[in-house]
């Protein structure tokens, strides 16, 4: 049975406004579509309108894992994550990404090109000082005192695998960070464990995951920061602060 849709199309010509008025028609897809190698299922079902296929908006943010939301005060649907995004080199050592502020790293290398990926990191939330250290003792079998003049941060920090090589899975550790003073000292390095849920697990293209890490930073430092994905020489990680 088809269903005939009008839709009206606004657009401004130098000082003017012209209305373009146009009808279109939707007919059921009479064929299957994939989602990640799965029959997507709707109601209402996917349509097609003047050759174009057209999904639910809602039923298709559930089959890829991504959230729909509709905001009643503002009137417009939401797609998504609602952390801002980070242009590319809009964050730098010397002006590190705000809290849950998402940036893209992305490791290239010619000698292992297998291991190869670009990820979307964000650090949610940090804790500081006595109750990271309190949360670290309640909640990590092996933990130790922080250095003289330093004290701990617990950040929990959500990780995104947007592209791997072939079918190679990335491994998100508290490793792969580094915390450094807001004069660009590094910390020393935490060698004991997190709070649980530690950030760690493998992840595939498309996989998400969320997790704690620790680490020390100056006690008379007011604005720490976060590394992630040093080369050897320091260069090409992103930069989080560790601050509000």
């Amino acid at each position: 049975m088809k269903k005939f849709i009008t839709g009206l199309v606004t657009g401004a010509i130098l000082a003017s406004s012209i209305v373009l008025a146009a009808s279109y028609t939707a007919d059921p897809a009479s064929f299957k579509v994939l989602v990640n190698g799965k029959e997507f299922i709707s109601d209402p079902p996917a349509m097609v309108i003047n050759g174009s296929t057209y999904l639910p908006l809602r039923a298709m943010g559930n089959a890829l894992g991504v959230p729909v939301n509709w905001n009643e005060e503002l009137k417009q649907a939401e797609v998504g994550n609602q952390a801002p995004v980070a242009e590319e080199n809009q964050y730098s050592r010397n002006n590190p990404a705000p809290l849950n502020t998402v940036q893209t790293y992305t490791r290239t290398s010619d000698y292992l090109e297998e291991y190869n990926y670009t990820a979307g990191i964000r650090v949610l939330e940090i804790i500081r000082g006595d109750k990271a250290f309190k949360d670290l003792k309640a909640k990590s079998a092996a933990y130790e005192e922080p250095q003289e003049g330093y004290e701990y941060v617990n950040a929990k920090i959500a990780f995104s695998a947007i592209k791997t090589k072939s079918d190679f899975s990335i491994e998100p550790s508290q490793g792969d960070f580094k915390a450094f003073t807001s004069n660009n000292e590094e910390c020393p390095y935490n060698m004991w464990s997190s709070i649980e849920p530690i950030l760690t697990g493998n992840l595939y293209e498309g996989g998400n995951t969320e997790g704690w890490i620790t680490v020390m930073v100056k006690k008379d430092d007011a604005n720490p920061k976060l590394a992630y994905g040093l080369d050897y020489n320091g260069q090409n990680g992103i930069w989080f602060a560790l601050y509000e």
